[in-house]
């Protein structure tokens, strides 16, 4: 991994073995966007909706039990427990790996209903950065952002990305947010950043595919949107953005 976080100007970015044997886009195609965020060429005025849960995922309360459901309940209870992966005897940062890994492979043949509540899970995984104050701060930018501040959730995220330079899902809102700001470059490079950390997050990934669009790399765009799609084949705007290149892509070949 690169020993620092990438800068927000493209210029002197610093690109890592390991991240590029993770994208498909080798670094020339990254090299051209570069040159067409710098002249301003925006190919498209599309605004691609934001693939987050309109709710952050939160831990229910259990409901009330009725006295007489205990017995039966309790050995529905041991059942579950003796099925479940005994990640007892790794360190959390382990557990958190090994329940992401179990959680995506899930994710790649579940049906659309079954796969919302795996992406939650996953999100809920993502949110928590191990740090209370940094998990506060970065749900207030995301409070700020859903108002329509800017301002407010820029503060917000820069504060945990400086706070937390290594925290994925802190340099995946920024960059989204730099992408609603039309900060191109920024956004860019910031889904790298994310991806830097976290290869498999499919939210940098759809980012990244729509600055593509923007400045006119569909074909990279397209590359982007399918490898999000194989992370979360069942999401509803991933599958429908890369169904909608392909068509265009077939057209164009015909």
């Amino acid at each position: 991994l690169c020993s620092r976080p990438l800068p927000n100007s493209l210029r002197g970015v610093i690109i890592c073995t390991d991240m590029i044997r993770s994208f498909s886009i080798s670094f020339i195609a990254f090299s051209f966007v570069s040159m067409a965020l710098l002249t301003g060429a925006w190919a498209q005025d599309e605004t691609l909706p934001d693939i987050r849960p309109e709710i952050i995922p939160q831990i229910e309360q259990p409901e009330t039990e009725e006295p007489g459901d205990s017995l039966e309940e309790g050995a529905e209870l041991e059942s579950v427990l003796n099925t479940r992966p005994d990640y007892s005897h790794l360190t959390p940062k382990a557990e958190k790996a090994a329940r992401l890994d179990a959680l995506f492979e899930r994710l790649k043949e579940a049906d659309e209903e079954t796969s919302k509540l795996i992406a939650e899970e996953i999100w809920a995984l993502w949110l928590d950065s191990g740090s209370a104050s940094v998990n506060l701060i970065l749900l207030r930018g995301t409070s700020f952002e859903n108002q329509g501040d800017y301002a407010g959730a820029r503060r917000m995220y820069d504060h945990v990305t400086t706070l937390l330079p290594e925290y994925s899902e802190g340099w995946a809102r920024s960059a989204r947010l730099a992408y609603l700001e039309e900060d191109y470059s920024r956004a860019l490079v910031e889904s790298a950043q994310t991806l830097i950390f976290e290869p498999r997050e499919f939210y940098a990934l759809w980012t990244m595919g729509n600055v593509l669009e923007k400045v006119g790399r569909e074909e990279d765009a397209f590359a982007i949107y399918k490898e999000a799609v194989e992370l979360y084949p069942e999401h509803p705007a991933i599958k429908a953005r890369v169904e909608f290149m392909q068509s265009k892509l077939d057209g164009a070949v015909l």
